[in-house]
């Protein structure tokens, strides 16, 4: 599929053992990876381990399987579902050639993977915020509410802080709402369990004393997942 239809990538070097593909990587030094997860031999993260420098963008590729796809979402990692998207696979090369990568970031991110995915639910799964001084990793638990400004998404947290971080609310919306969170309105997204009341003019009122708005078409189902 690359080489007939992504003319920006020029070289590709394909390995079906994962016991060879950290040779093969050190031999070609790519720009790229695509990564599958379960794999005979090795598994993805084992084959990485192997790799000193890792020195190259890493794109994961696996079947469905909500867990592991949780951890890598929650880990800040592109990654396509198999069977491979023509247009989905454009999209993240595309991605790849406008992103500056930072390795030692993207180093940091990929241990995250593997603490969320050792972590006995995905109630412990910490979430990767990039940010201009770096990674910041929270458990849902620890986040108070998410606005939208944009593009960009502000988190406001326990201790007084936030993060304002370029991805929209509607990434983090599919991603939290497992975990309490509550889509209150096209720009607001609350934890639930840091709500204290809904006053008489239709706001939910936070613990830290924020006002929320609650839009019209949303106002009945947050009451309903309130109660």
């Amino acid at each position: 599929m690359i080489e007939k239809l992504i003319p920006d990538i020029t070289q590709v070097r394909v390995c079906n053992d994962s016991r060879k593909a950290a040779g093969i990587i050190h031999e070609f030094q790519p720009g790229l990876v695509f990564l599958d997860i379960q794999m005979p031999h090795v598994n993805g993260f084992q084959m990485l381990e192997q790799i000193p420098n890792k020195n190259f963008k890493l794109i994961f590729t696996t079947a469905y399987n909500e867990y592991a796809i949780q951890a890598i979402r929650f880990s800040a990692f592109d990654y396509l579902l198999k069977p491979i998207d023509f247009e989905e696979l454009q999209s993240s090369v595309k991605r790849f050639l406008q992103t500056s990568v930072d390795y030692q970031q993207q180093y940091d991110l990929l241990k995250n993977i593997l603490f969320n995915i050792s972590a006995p639910s995905v109630n412990e799964f910490r979430l990767a915020l990039q940010t201009k001084d770096g990674v910041h990793y929270l458990l849902p638990s620890e986040i108070i509410r998410c606005e939208a400004d944009g593009n960009y998404t502000r988190f406001f947290v326990t201790g007084g802080k936030n993060y304002f971080i370029s991805k929209t609310l509607a990434e983090y919306d599919s991603l939290l709402t497992p975990h309490q969170f509550i889509r209150t309105h096209k720009s607001h997204l609350v934890n639930k369990n840091f709500v204290s009341f809904i006053d008489h003019d239709g706001f939910v009122i936070l613990k830290d004393m924020s006002k929320i708005e609650v839009s019209r078409r949303r106002k009945e189902e947050v009451i309903a997942a309130l109660k």
